[in-house]
C-alpha cells in the first residue's frame, strides 16, 4: 500500500476492559503474544490473519457501492473497480482501524491484563493480502500485596471542650466583628489605617503598584516588614515615601526580589471597638433564645463537631500513611501525567478566581511546573490505587439510599436545598464522587477497626491550632 495508515485507539479502550468482558467477541483468529518490559511495562504483539483484513475490507466496499452515488451512475450501480481505484485507500484505513481497535480489546480481556491508560500503537506490517500485525505498548496497573493494617499502632487523639476553649472562641468572634473608631492620635499595634499609595520600580510604575483606601491593620504581618515599620507612628493626613523589597519568592515575578519606592498617604487611623456579648451579639449566631448560656452551648457543641471532624481526618491521614509506607511499587507515568495535569490546572483556576495578577504566561512554566508537582502526584496515584484495590478487596459497596442521604444532608445547609439535589442529581458523575467519598470513609472504618488504636490526649487549643503553642513560648 502506497501511503501511511494513521492508527489510533478510542480513548475509551481502558475504561472498558473490565466491562467487555461479557461483551460478544468475534472470531479474529488472532495470535497474541506479550512481553514485560518493567515491573509494570508491557508490550504486546497482535497478529491478524490476512483473510480477516480482506473480510473488513469487502464488507465496507459492498456498503459504499449500495449507497456511493457519482455522476454517471445510478445510486448503488458503480462498478466495484470504479470504487476500489477512488476509496481504497480510505477503505483500508478504516478496515485497519476497526480491525486494531476490537483486537486490542479482546486481546487484554483474553491475556487477563488490565491496561493503566491509553497504549501506544506501532504498526508493522499493514498490506492488504498479508496479515496485520502491530504491536501496543502500554502500563498495567501494579500488583498490591497488602491492604490491611492489622497489627499497627495508629495514633487517635482524644479532647475535651472546656469553659477556656469557649471563653477564646467568643473572643475570636468579637474581634471578628470588630468596630473601628477614627482616633486622633498616632497608630499603634492593632490600630487599623486605611492607606491609599503609589509604587514604583526604577521610577517606573508596576502592575498592581498603585491602590486606594486600602486597609492596613498595624501588628498582624500580612503587608511588607517596610510598611510595618514605616507607618508606625503615623497620623491621619501623613504622607510618607517608603522603600520595599519584595520577597523573592513574591508570586508576582515582574517584581519579585526587586526594590520599589510607595508614596503613601494615611488617609485615616482608627482603634477597634470590640462589641459587647450581648442579646444583639448573640443574635447575630444564630441562637434564638439570646442568652449567654445557650450561646456558649452551641459554641461548645460546634467546637466538638470541629474536633470530631480533625479526629476522623487525622486517623484517615495515618492509615493511608500506613498503607503508603507499607506498598512501594512503580506506578503508571500516565497516571502520573494526569495527575500532575490536574494539579496545574486547578492551581491555575484557583489563581485566576481569586484575581491574582500573575505577570507571566503559566505555558512557559509548564515543565518547571510539572516537575514541581511530580513528587507529590506519585504519590496521590500510588495511594488511589491502594485505596480502590482495597475498597474492591473489602466488597464494599454504597446504596442508593445512602448517597440520598448524604446528598441531601449536603443541600440541608444550603438556602435551596432542593435545586442542590437537583445538581447532584442532574450532572453525569456528580452522585459518583459523593459515592467514592463513602466508600472511603467506609474503608478508613474498616482499616481503623484492624489496627491497635493507642489514644493520646491532647487540649482542644493546640489539638486545633498545632502551632498555638510554641507562638505563646516564643
Amino acid at each position: 500500500m502506497g501511503r501511511p495508515v494513521g492508527v489510533r485507539i478510542s480513548p475509551f479502550a481502558p475504561a472498558l476492559v473490565y466491562a467487555l468482558s461479557t461483551v460478544h467477541k468475534q472470531d479474529l483468529g488472532m495470535e497474541v503474544s506479550i512481553e514485560s518490559t518493567g515491573s509494570i511495562g508491557r508490550r504486546m504483539t497482535v497478529v491478524i490473519p490476512a483473510a480477516k483484513l480482506e473480510d473488513q475490507i469487502i464488507s465496507r466496499m459492498v456498503h459504499l457501492e449500495k449507497t456511493l452515488k457519482l455522476p454517471g451512475f445510478r445510486p448503488g450501480k458503480v462498478p466495484r473497480k470504479i470504487v476500489e481505484s477512488r476509496f481504497l485507500g480510505q477503505v483500508m484505513q478504516e478496515s485497519v482501524q476497526e480491525l486494531i481497535d476490537s483486537s486490542y480489546r479482546e486481546a487484554v480481556i483474553e491475556k487477563n491484563i488490565s491496561p493503566a491508560g491509553y497504549p501506544s500503537i506501532e504498526p508493522k506490517k499493514i498490506n492488504r493480502g498479508e496479515d496485520l500485525e502491530y504491536v501496543a505498548t502500554f502500563e498495567v496497573f501494579p500488583a498490591i500485596k497488602k491492604l490491611s493494617v492489622q497489627g499497627q499502632q495508629i495514633e487517635k487523639t482524644i479532647c475535651t471542650v472546656a469553659d477556656d476553649d469557649i471563653d477564646r472562641t467568643i473572643e475570636t468572634l468579637r474581634r471578628q466583628h470588630t468596630e473601628w473608631k477614627p482616633k486622633g492620635a498616632i497608630a499603634e499595634a492593632g490600630d487599623r489605617l486605611l492607606i491609599s499609595f503609589v509604587g514604583t520600580i526604577g521610577g517606573e510604575p508596576f502592575e498592581g503598584g498603585e491602590v486606594s483606601e486600602l486597609p492596613v491593620i498595624l501588628g498582624q504581618g500580612g503587608i511588607l516588614p517596610e510598611f510595618e515599620k514605616g507607618l508606625s507612628g503615623q497620623e491621619a493626613g501623613a504622607k510618607l515615601s517608603i522603600k520595599a523589597k519584595f520577597p523573592d519568592d513574591y508570586p508576582s515575578t515582574t517584581v519579585a526580589g526587586k526594590e520599589a519606592v510607595f508614596a503613601i498617604e494615611v488617609k485615616e487611623v482608627s482603634l477597634p471597638v470590640l462589641p459587647e456579648v450581648n442579646t444583639a451579639f448573640i443574635a447575630k449566631f444564630g441562637v434564638s433564645e439570646g442568652t449567654e448560656t445557650a450561646f456558649r452551648a452551641q459554641i461548645q457543641e460546634n467546637l466538638e463537631q470541629e474536633a470530631e471532624s480533625r479526629v476522623k481526618s487525622q486517623l484517615r491521614h495515618a492509615v493511608f500513611a500506613a498503607l503508603l509506607e507499607d506498598n512501594e511499587f512503580d506506578v503508571p507515568q500516565a497516571l502520573v501525567e494526569e495527575e500532575i495535569s490536574r494539579a496545574i490546572s486547578e492551581r491555575q483556576h484557583h489563581m485566576g478566581s481569586h484575581g491574582h495578577a500573575h505577570g507571566h504566561n503559566h505555558e512557559s512554566d509548564e515543565a518547571v511546573d510539572r516537575e514541581v508537582y511530580r513528587e507529590e502526584a506519585i504519590r496521590q496515584v500510588r495511594l488511589g490505587l491502594i485505596v480502590r484495590e482495597a475498597i474492591r478487596d473489602r466488597e464494599i459497596k454504597v446504596e442508593d439510599s445512602a448517597v440520598r442521604a448524604r446528598v441531601e444532608a449536603m443541600a440541608s445547609t444550603y438556602e435551596d436545598p432542593r435545586q442542590v439535589i437537583d445538581w447532584y442529581y442532574g450532572g453525569e458523575g456528580r452522585l459518583t464522587q459523593v459515592q467514592g467519598v463513602i466508600m472511603e470513609e467506609l474503608l478508613v472504618e474498616s482499616l481503623i477497626s484492624e489496627a491497635e488504636i493507642v489514644e493520646k490526649e491532647v487540649h482542644l487549643k493546640d489539638f486545633m491550632n498545632p502551632h498555638s503553642s510554641d507562638a505563646e513560648e516564643a
